[in-house]
């Protein structure tokens, strides 16, 4: 092939916001031949440009001011499936710090240059990147459409033809080994590269594959010597933070995650996974920045969510819930609250199709439980998703495990341990929300099964027509889960049968105790069998005096 790029026939995009470098980028290209040249000024221009006709070159800065970065916009064309195996693209950038230039380089793209560059420069590097794109042509076209194991095939070839790119190809063919969890073939194409020399690259890859065979000790020793010699190899750092975890070493995984972070900051995978090991390393206050960060860096990647931001609020409530002081417990509070006040104006943060206000009932009734507002908490849970909670419709996904926790504040217990069966049966929970869960069901097991005695001891009591001690261990029923629906309408058909029984004894204080289960129960959407019991013992308690 030439050493040099034709590019009459090839259309060309440049994403740049600065218009000054816009039109130099242009007069570089025309002067190398170019004959159709688009420029866009954001990375949501440019990627909707491509999707209407893609292009053979892109050249995308990678800082584009406020919306999508030049990372993001391939992250994007990769996600959606539209990048074409023969596109051309660059990222450039004028920031040469080792965070940048690691993190711009993660994604892979074909090339990256540091401004300013040369004619020269511009014209040797678009050369090799296309004679490598049309040489392995056929790779590309099948890892872009995920077919492993023809992509696998493809790679194969040209390691047999001994082709100038087959050192790619292998290191390739190995990753999609272990992807596919072929470890066996995996490891006999390590070996096979190794008769040839241990280059950095296939010694991670060897790494990669020990720790997926669960041979972590092997795996951490082999990356250690690779980060000796190239201290900059963020893959490396990454696999040494899973050896550490699969050897149960939380702290210094815990050290191995913050210093991939230090290497390559922009990435939501790498800050969630400190973020979950903060967590279980107790450092709560690190688990809330990492979430902050995947909040910032997903407000304007095609990852954006509101789970996102939800997962962040978490991580500031759970912060609060292990401060040791009532100022820090203060600060984050204050935090929650400016954070969803913040959302609601913006849309890439609350990016779902449930109304603001939902997500906002749901949160603030967190904030509000955590204060122990019960009342307010409940008005709020139930002004959000009230109507799922008595049909049984599903929660969203997003808002299902705040809707757990807040009815176990509640003391809605068996309404909470149901949805959180279906949240595990479905897998419909991130990592980091399960962890959070997990804790907040198991800190709520102790009061959950000293209700359920008590409560239970009151029903037998009731059966037994012993309704003044039954009235009193519903009474305990209640000081252990002050808003549960259940004790509330139980306590309730206690005290009418106690007064037919007794002949009004002690009305005045029962009326009160029943007005304040009325209260708990007043405007909280019920189950059908519930909602005619209530309606049964509303009328009885009027005809009695109880209310």
């Amino acid at each position: 092939m030439s050493d040099s790029v034709e590019l009459t026939d090839k259309r060309v995009l440049i994403i740049e916001d600065q218009k000054a470098f816009q039109v130099m980028l242009k007069g570089l290209l025309i002067n190398l031949g170019a004959k159709e040249v688009e420029a866009k000024r954001t990375g949501e221009a440019g990627i909707a440009a491509y999707i209407r006709k893609p292009f053979d070159i892109m050249l995308v800065d990678y800082n584009l001011g406020r919306g999508k970065n030049g990372r993001q916009v391939l992250e994007e064309l990769k996600h959606r499936g539209v990048l074409k195996e023969d596109t051309i693209f660059f990222i450039i950038t004028g920031d040469n710090t080792r965070p940048m230039v690691l993190s711009a380089l993660e994604l892979q793209p074909d090339d990256y240059l540091t401004k300013p560059f040369s004619h020269r420069v511009l014209r040797s590097r678009l050369a090799r990147a296309y004679k490598r794109r049309m040489w392995l042509k056929d790779v590309f076209k099948e890892l872009y459409q995920n077919n492993d194991e023809q992509c696998i095939n493809a790679c194969q070839r040209h390691i047999n033809a001994q082709s100038r790119y087959s050192s790619y190809c292998q290191k390739l063919q190995i990753e999609l080994f272990n992807k596919t969890h072929q470890l066996d073939n995996a490891e006999a194409a390590i070996k096979q590269v190794l008769q040839q020399g241990a280059q950095p690259w296939v010694q991670m890859k060897l790494a990669e594959t020990r720790l997926l065979q669960k041979r972590p000790s092997e795996a951490l020793e082999i990356v250690e010597n690779v980060l000796k010699k190239m201290p900059n190899a963020i893959e490396a750092q990454d696999l040494k933070t899973q050896c550490y975890l699969l050897l149960e070493q939380l702290q210094d995984a815990f050290e191995s995650a913050r210093s991939s972070i230090a290497m390559a900051p922009f990435s939501i995978e790498r800050q969630t996974q400190l973020a979950n090991i903060a967590r279980d390393n107790g450092d709560f206050e690190i688990a809330k920045q990492a979430m902050n960060n995947v909040l910032q860096i997903a407000r304007t990647s095609v990852f954006r969510n509101v789970q996102h931001l939800c997962n962040y609020l978490r991580a500031i409530l759970d912060a609060a819930e292990h401060a040791d002081s009532r100022q820090k417990i203060s600060k984050y509070q204050t935090e929650a609250t400016m954070e969803l006040q913040r959302a609601r104006y913006d849309e890439n943060v609350v990016y779902s199709e449930l109304p603001f206000e939902t997500i906002e009932s749901v949160l603030v009734s967190r904030i509000d439980a955590y204060n122990g507002r019960l009342r307010e908490a409940q008005q709020s849970i139930n002004r959000a998703v009230g109507e799922e909670l008595a049909s049984e419709k599903p929660i969203p996904t997003e808002l299902l495990a705040d809707v757990i926790v807040v009815l176990l504040d509640l003391g809605e217990f068996e309404k909470a341990n149901e949805l959180a069966g279906d949240a595990e049966n479905a897998e419909k929970l991130d990592s980091y929300t399960q962890k959070l869960l997990s804790e907040r069901r198991e800190l709520a097991k102790k009061t959950e099964s000293a209700f359920r005695d008590v409560h239970q001891q009151g029903i037998h009591l009731y059966e037994q027509h012993r309704y003044k001690e039954a009235l009193q261990t519903f009474r305990e029923a209640q000081h252990l889960a002050p808003l549960n629906s259940g004790a509330a309408l139980n306590f309730i058909q206690t005290a009418i049968s106690y007064c037919q029984n007794t002949g009004k004894v002690e009305l005045e204080l029962l009326r009160k105790e029943c007005a304040s289960c009325f209260k708990t129960l007043e405007g909280l959407p019920l189950s059908d069998s519930h909602q005619r019991r209530y309606d049964y013992l509303f009328e009885q308690t009027a005809s009695l005096g109880l209310r």
